[in-house]
């Protein structure tokens, strides 16, 4: 019965130390952030024109945008240790239920518009031993229809 038990705590403790998140990123020197946001009907985690000053972090000096970026990230937005819960928000943002494709229509319009490319990384960290999560393939499909490049960044912490 002891090994049940410490294999349990084990389990939670593994369970505790698994951090995951996904980012979606548009970025290109005509990027206008509004017209992103606008399509989203969303408020990204950071976005700026390129030429435009912003503050990258709390205690980072100003810096000017080299290229225009809208940025959205789901790490404080969906609290799942899950990777997959994290990829469906990135695909509920690209294509909602019964919109018959018209944002990820009006998001390529834009994209060839402006000449901009979208980009996802997924990030995920584990602890020691822990399988790295699957990227399943409709999350694929759906970035790739916009076409959005995909990042995996998978790695287990050290002991």
């Amino acid at each position: 019965m002891s090994r049940v038990i410490r294999s349990v705590i084990s389990m939670t403790n593994s369970e505790n130390t698994i951090r995951t998140f996904a980012t979606l990123r548009f970025a290109g020197d005509e990027l206008d952030p509004d017209e992103i946001s606008r399509v989203f009907n969303e408020k990204p985690t950071r976005a700026y024109k390129k030429g435009q000053t912003y503050q990258p972090g709390p205690r980072s000096p100003e810096i000017t945008g080299k290229t225009g970026v809208w940025y959205f990230s789901t790490k404080h937005k969906v609290p799942s240790k899950d990777l997959a819960d994290h990829l469906n928000a990135l695909e509920r943002l690209i294509s909602p239920f019964a919109d018959q494709h018209s944002r990820l229509r009006e998001l390529r319009e834009i994209m060839e518009r402006k000449n901009l490319q979208a980009h996802a990384t997924l990030f995920w960290r584990g602890p020691p031993g822990a399988q790295h999560p699957s990227v399943p393939s409709a999350a694929i499909a759906a970035l790739g229809r916009l076409p959005a490049d995909i990042e995996p960044d998978f790695a287990n912490e050290d002991c």
